[in-house]
């Protein structure tokens, strides 16, 4: 062994050392010496890429991943360290163009394999995501793991009982993988509802599990048990849990999102006078305009409020909200995830709101609406419908998303189902359904031979003032779970949510909790969209003009 052999040896043990001690500071230090007189060391290489990786440097793991696949391109550990830095700065199709390549070499390298399952569900391809899964299944038929992998992809085209099969086939495979026990209950819950299960469960893992389990996985089980702790009405659990959706251990693909972060330190209620105080949406836009009832408790603070929210809301929340001070979201949608400028002293999710001033059930009663629309819009829509519909209920329709996917389709429904509403003789039907969706317009109206009530000057997908002076000027409105039923309810408009049962926003109640305008319809006995729609139907017949 010559000299400078018998020095790397020496060093990567001190660097090894280092690494288990968790001193990454030194670790690095002792795998430069190396790498300075051998560049393509391969252990020192390697050794730095997931010192990088797990001091969350993840551009660091990247640069350090591309030179192990420089010098040694048919070892897959270049691609595998890679792609864990790729996917963790919300760059999953670069990290899957790195694997498939790599697996042409290396067709059954197992954590290849796993990477590639992860970049794809990352990118919502949920269909390559479980062909990868069944292929590692393949390669490894007594892998617990695969068996995992392939019960989150199953459970991602809503395939809950097949996903349970797989999830309980990896639990059989190995009773000690934590994390296909936290899969399995997260879908026995969505499928049987079994919340208190889910609590005990999660529970169980939180005080047994130990090393068994990653980080990232407890953080995952403890934010999908949050939903469990508001549907059984323990809503201060609810929110506490919920926080673990913010972890940055969590894939991009999970958790709430977007996923920020900040130089400025999270707010957690506390005077602060003087101070500015940055309020960030989050989640969807429906979610947005429902957790931003709670907005109101900060006018009383004493300091400036900055509120950054959908772009298409800005006038809406400025108007409903003149003391604020309201701006676009404005941060790299990429890591670091940071944003351009920083003129606030602390920060907190909209969400997170929750934790503080609705802890109880009793705190929702203080939810009221609170969006106040343009008067001038409203003006103007109501002479409209007057024009074309005197005398007539005026019903805002909604009856699905714009988003289309195997796991929210079954809250949703079709415009057909929808034709006797159209037949009321005293309703005129205006149109809320945002994107593409004229020509299921024109067939329900050659189905009826009923007109359907829209303008084509009326932007529904992004003019969000349009949409609220619209659903004000009605007499009520009919949606499922979108964004318009969480518009239309802000703006004060009486509006009936159809959906097969309470989701967790009731908090283990048959009410929605966030706007006292929203009123869930559902059939408690079939749980069936068809009949919710059908006693949403019988109530607008009912309804009587004042």
């Amino acid at each position: 062994m010559n000299n400078n052999s018998a020095r790397a040896k020496q060093l990567m043990s001190r660097a090894a050392n280092a690494r288990k001690q968790k001193d990454f500071d030194k670790c690095q230090q002792f795998c430069d010496s190396i790498l300075r007189s051998e560049p393509n060391h391969y252990d020192a290489l390697l050794t730095v890429a997931q010192c990088a990786t797990e001091t969350r440097h993840f551009q660091k793991a990247v640069d350090y991943g591309l030179q192990l696949i420089k010098y040694y391109p048919n070892h897959p550990n270049g691609a595998i360290v890679a792609s864990v830095g790729l996917m963790n700065m919300g760059r999953n199709p670069e990290a899957v163009t790195m694997l498939e390549h790599q697996l042409t070499i290396n067709a059954k390298e197992r954590a290849l394999l796993f990477n590639l399952h992860t970049a794809y569900s990352g990118m919502g391809n949920t269909a390559k995501a479980v062909q990868v899964s069944l292929d590692a299944v393949a390669a490894y038929p007594t892998d617990s793991d695969a068996y995992n992998n392939l019960g989150a992809s199953l459970t991602n085209i809503a395939r809950a009982s097949d996903a349970v099969i797989a999830f309980e086939t990896a639990t059989a495979l190995n009773p000690d993988n934590y994390t296909a026990r936290v899969n399995l209950l997260n879908t026995q819950s969505h499928a049987g509802n079994k919340d208190e299960w889910v609590i005990n469960e999660v529970q169980l893992i939180e005080k047994n599990a130990g090393n068994k389990i990653t980080t990232r996985t407890l953080q995952g089980a403890r934010h999908n048990a949050a939903f469990s702790f508001f549907r059984t009405g323990q809503a201060g659990p609810g929110w506490d849990y919920l926080e673990a959706g913010l972890s940055p251990e969590l894939d991009s693909n999970r958790g709430r999102t977007p996923r920020r972060n900040f130089q400025a330190p999270r707010w957690r209620g506390q005077p602060i006078p003087g101070k500015r105080l940055m309020v960030w949406r989050e989640q969807g836009l429906g979610d947005e305009i429902m957790l931003a009832s709670m907005l109101h408790e900060l006018q009383g603070l004493d300091c400036q409020v900055v509120f950054e929210c959908n772009n298409r809301l800005v006038s809406l929340f400025q108007r409903s909200f003149p003391e604020f001070e309201v701006r676009a979201e404005s941060f790299r949608s990429i890591y670091p995830f940071d944003s351009p400028q920083e003129d606030f002293d602390y920060q907190i999710p909209l969400a997170s709101l929750g934790g503080l001033y609705r802890r109880q059930l009793e705190d929702f009663k203080r939810c009221k609406a609170y969006f106040k629309t343009d008067p001038a819009l409203v003006a103007d829509y109501t002479a409209r419908l007057s024009a074309l519909a005197p005398g007539k209920k005026w019903i805002g329709l909604c009856w699905r998303s714009g988003m289309i996917s195997p796991t929210r389709s079954s809250s949703y429904t079709l415009m057909e189902d929808w034709d006797k509403l159209l037949l009321l003789p005293d309703v005129a039907v205006v149109n809320l359904q945002y994107g593409l969706c004229e020509e299921e317009l024109l067939a329900a109206e050659a189905r009826t031979g009923q007109t359907i009530i829209r303008w084509q000057d009326t932007d529904l997908q992004n003019d969000m003032e349009a949409v609220a002076a619209l659903s004000q000027a009605l007499h009520g409105v009919c949606s499922v779970g979108t964004a318009v039923a969480q518009i239309a309810g802000a703006a004060g408009q009486t509006t009936r949510l159809v959906c097969r049962k309470p989701a967790w926003t009731a908090i283990g109640t048959h009410q929605f909790q966030f706007c006292p305008d929203i009123h869930l319809v559902f059939d408690e006995h079939t749980n069936d969209m068809q009949d919710a729609v059908a006693k949403c139907i019988a109530q607008i017949a009912a309804l009587n003009l004042r």
